[in-house]
């Protein structure tokens, strides 16, 4: 994928929605099952030291990543690490997910991750 500078969150969600990933996934996939190496199919959303990673898969969900360069108050729970690794949220709670990023939110979205990691487990 290229590059789009000064994206919207308007614009990452229709990306989201218009792409085709499961064609990605199954490239994935193959790539997985003959041993090559290949990241997960991803929108990196990149603002200075933060960034947030929506990993669609199957079935209306997808897998999320956060990280920073500098330690955030909530993430104190979780030792000195500074990523925060999701799995299969529902696709609805996008738009809030991605608008906490965008808004520089981090405790709304960190918060908001870790209550939805809780309501999947």
């Amino acid at each position: 994928m290229a590059s789009v500078p000064d994206p919207t969150v308007g614009q990452c969600l229709d990306l989201l929605q218009s792409f085709d990933w499961e064609s990605e996934l199954v490239c994935y996939e193959e790539a997985l099952a003959e041993k090559r190496n290949r990241c997960p199919p991803a929108l990196g959303l990149v603002d200075d030291d933060r960034i947030l990673q929506v990993m669609p898969i199957r079935e209306g969900r997808s897998h999320y990543s956060y990280s920073c360069d500098h330690p955030l108050r909530v993430l104190s729970f979780f030792g000195a690490s500074k990523t925060l690794n999701v799995w299969a949220i529902a696709d609805e709670h996008r738009a809030s997910l991605i608008g906490y990023h965008f808004e520089g939110e981090q405790d709304k979205l960190v918060g908001a991750l870790c209550q939805l990691t809780q309501k999947t487990s």
